[in-house]
């Protein structure tokens, strides 16, 4: 006896392609009987006519005899990284990333100050590359204790280094510090917003 969920899927793919278990019998030079076994479960075919079926189906073989959930995690990845939410918050920490580096790049300050801005420079590409199609892939980053910890954290040091250190390390970091982290405070408040609806 085989899987019924595999029977099922076979099933399902075939109906999904519009085709009666006749025309996919003549698609595949084997009897609507044989095709019947296949999706009541009492036979199974071999790799060679799941290869011909996928092709007939135009989808992959891992998708004809795969699990399911695991398409349907790819997708939840692929839609939450489509979300609004995850697009705003990729893209202020691109701005804030482009923000520092010009910051750190352009602007004449002490050795602390330089310093102080490649541990924040470090600290925004972290949560960058975390928020990316590259880090977290089974936790939505928006709902990760490490992401929101590390965003908390930049935000909470940028706001209190503009201010705390107004005087030493010159305008410019002082201006685009704290630029940086009200931007980022105002992220974080939209990204509680949306896990609070």
């Amino acid at each position: 006896m085989v899987d019924n969920q595999f029977a099922r899927r076979l099933r399902d793919q075939r109906k999904a392609s519009s085709l009666t278990q006749q025309q996919l019998a003549d698609r595949l030079n084997v009897s609507r009987k044989t095709v019947s076994g296949w999706e009541t479960g009492r036979s199974l075919p071999d790799i060679d006519t799941l290869r011909r079926m996928a092709a007939v189906y135009r989808v992959s073989l891992d998708q004809l005899v795969s699990n399911p959930q695991q398409f349907k995690s790819r997708e939840i990845l692929m839609a939450r990284q489509s979300s609004k939410i995850h697009r705003f918050t990729s893209s202020v920490l691109t701005v804030i990333l482009a923000i520092l580096v010009a910051e750190r790049v352009t602007q004449y300050a002490t050795m602390a100050a330089f310093l102080l801005m490649d541990v924040f420079v470090f600290l925004i590409l972290g949560l960058r590359i975390l928020i990316s199609k590259y880090g977290l892939k089974k936790v939505d980053p928006l709902k990760s204790p490490i992401f929101l910890s590390g965003y908390v954290l930049f935000t909470v040091s940028a706001i209190a280094s503009a201010i705390m250190y107004v005087f030493k390390m010159g305008f410019g970091f002082q201006y685009g510090l704290g630029f940086s982290g009200y931007l980022a405070l105002f992220n974080l408040y939209l990204i509680w917003r949306h896990r609070a609806d």
